[in-house]
């Protein structure tokens, strides 16, 4: 629970020298500050789920470190308002879902949600698995500025029937890049490029666009 509270007092903190390199935990931290700039400037809300991709590799190491990270979820989860589940894919990645429950402010669920999913991957770099994993993944769901809820894709089409936003946090990049899925083939570039030009002052963003690998079939 100490390095739980330890990790999410990251984002409290402004004390961190100017020229410090940022590590994986800051940088998700770091989305805190940049969920309000999309709430306000596009109209994206944070939809609670975010989630840790692993690629699995065999071997009782692997599996006592995923075990860790569980243990550590479950004492958290109460106190600090989310669920997990977790699942592996046809490809087998292992899939670890974060769901953030309501709190008071929307940086509030995001924070704990970021808190989570930081300390779970630190556990995994820290028993030498860092190379497994693939990237963090956080979802915000376009929704009406005006009304202040989410927009009805079926009868809206202004926004091309996409229905959200993903922040994909490179774990091998240290760097973020979005994701706006339009169907199973096409994304909206377009979009992405204005999300990058909104973000790139409050997060580590990827300007290589050859390194925005969509990830297909996420599953939330």
């Amino acid at each position: 629970m100490k390095f739980f509270k330890r990790l999410l007092n990251k984002i409290e903190s402004e004390t961190a020298a100017s020229n410090a390199k940022h590590d994986d935990s800051d940088a998700i931290f770091s989305l805190a500050s940049a969920s309000l700039l999309l709430e306000e400037k596009l109209g994206l809300k944070f939809s609670k789920t975010a989630a840790l991709c692993i690629k699995i590799i065999n071997g009782g190491l692997f599996k006592n470190t995923i075990n860790d990270c569980t243990g550590l979820l479950d004492v958290s989860k109460e106190e600090f308002k989310f669920d997990y589940k977790i699942f592996t894919d046809s490809f087998d990645y292992l899939w670890i879902i974060i769901n953030g429950k309501d709190l008071p402010t929307n940086s509030d669920i995001i924070t704990n949600v970021a808190a989570a999913l930081s300390s779970t991957g630190d556990i995994i770099e820290e028993h030498g698995f860092s190379n497994q994993i693939l990237s963090a993944i956080f979802q915000f769901k376009f929704f009406d500025i005006h009304n202040n809820s989410t927009i009805n894709y079926k009868n809206d089409n202004s926004y091309n029937n996409k229905k959200n936003l993903y922040l994909i946090y490179n774990y091998k990049t240290n760097n973020f890049y979005p994701y706006i899925p339009i169907d199973n083939v096409y994304r909206d570039a377009s979009k992405e490029l204005q999300v990058l030009s909104i973000l790139k002052s409050v997060i580590s963003v990827e300007e290589d666009f050859s390194k925005w690998f969509p990830i297909k079939g996420i599953p939330f």
